[in-house]
């Protein structure tokens, strides 16, 4: 019985898998007949890079998502990151290796806050991240006075521009973080209580699971991964700028929830991610081969999320209908009454 609740768990989850992948072929293939190029390697190159550094940021979003939370900040922590490394770098004359890393340890620093006020205030996460958001984004205006940052060496460039047996080295890291990070969600115990967390934060944190500090480490992950895009954007642009990542929160959580996560919290996983930000690059690169108003690109994605949250409660509600049949199955045969005969009984 055990087994065949199990399956009708992971139904959902598969189902909308295969959805979007096939949605995805489909859109390729209508737009390869159309335009022939539309599926040629470089083409691809560009969809790929359209979208790599919200991909990034996508990944980590998930293990926030996953556990209940919602991070805003990352929108604002992908400029500051490209304007601490430069300033490290062109004004304060640092080596390229101490200037990353002072910038990512900024970067955790700032999932830390995050983390620490949502712990310590009790305060909904998308308060405590918008706060942190704006708080950046002003930052990130002073200490540039609007104005982009250039300059950079060409090795620093190369993170940015450079190819790893052909392919972009921003795509290369986002394959290695989403295998990496996808598997230790899928088969490590400390980030399988995620899914407990989100599940209900009072019934995990009552069994022992320490949520405190596993909702730190995801924040903490999340910034980081903001941080490692928006150094190799800066990278790739040759420039950092204040303005760079702006609204990229909302297309990596449009990515996961297009994925399949649940937005309240205890389902999703980083493959369903990936298939999210894949088809959210589809779409773009077909509005703008079509030459259709990309404007409409907004509006899909939209109506596209507002779906995916639809499909995703609809399941919700139906793992909710098998685990009480499964309860009832469970206690009628430890000889438990029957619905019937407690109505009777309480009569």
């Amino acid at each position: 019985m055990l087994t065949t609740l199990k399956k009708k768990l992971k139904t959902g989850s598969v189902l909308q898998a295969v959805g979007l992948t096939v949605i995805i072929l489909l859109i390729g293939i209508t737009m390869q007949v159309m335009n022939g190029n539309f599926l040629s390697a470089a083409n691809m190159e560009v969809m790929a890079m359209n979208l790599i550094f919200e991909g990034i940021m996508a990944i980590g979003m998930t293990f926030v998502i996953i556990g209940g939370g919602i991070d805003l900040s990352v929108s604002a922590v992908f400029p500051f990151a490209e304007i601490i490394v430069a300033k490290l770098m062109i004004e304060a004359g640092l080596p390229i290796f101490p200037a990353v890393l002072i910038t990512l340890a900024l970067c955790l620093g700032i999932g830390l806050i995050n983390a620490t006020l949502i712990n310590v205030l009790r305060v909904h996460p998308m308060v405590i991240t918008m706060g942190m958001m704006l708080t950046l984004r002003g930052i990130n205006l002073a200490i540039t006075n609007g104005k982009s940052i250039a300059g950079f060496s060409d090795d620093f460039l190369f993170l940015g521009q450079g190819t790893f047996f052909g392919i972009n080295l921003p795509i290369v890291f986002f394959l290695f973080a989403a295998i990496t990070l996808g598997y230790l969600l899928k088969n490590h115990p400390y980030f399988r209580q995620l899914y407990f967390i989100g599940g209900g934060e009072r019934a995990a944190r009552l069994s022992g699971v320490k949520v405190e500090q596993v909702k730190t480490v995801v924040y903490m992950l999340s910034a980081l991964l903001a941080g490692i895009a928006g150094i190799m954007a800066a990278a790739q642009y040759g420039a950092a700028h204040w303005s760079h990542g702006n609204l990229s929160e909302l297309k990596a959580i449009a990515a996961v929830a297009i994925g399949g996560a649940d937005v309240n919290g205890g389902s999703g996983n980083v493959f369903g991610t990936v298939l999210g930000i894949a088809f959210l690059a589809v779409v773009h690169n077909a509005f703008v081969s079509s030459g259709i108003n990309t404007f409409w690109y907004d509006a899909v994605n939209g109506l596209m999320l507002l779906i995916a949250i639809l499909f995703s409660k609809y399941i919700e509600r139906k793992n909710a209908r098998a685990v009480l049949s499964a309860k009832q199955m469970k206690l009628d045969e430890s000889g438990g009454y029957p619905k019937a005969n407690m109505a009777e009984q309480r009569a």
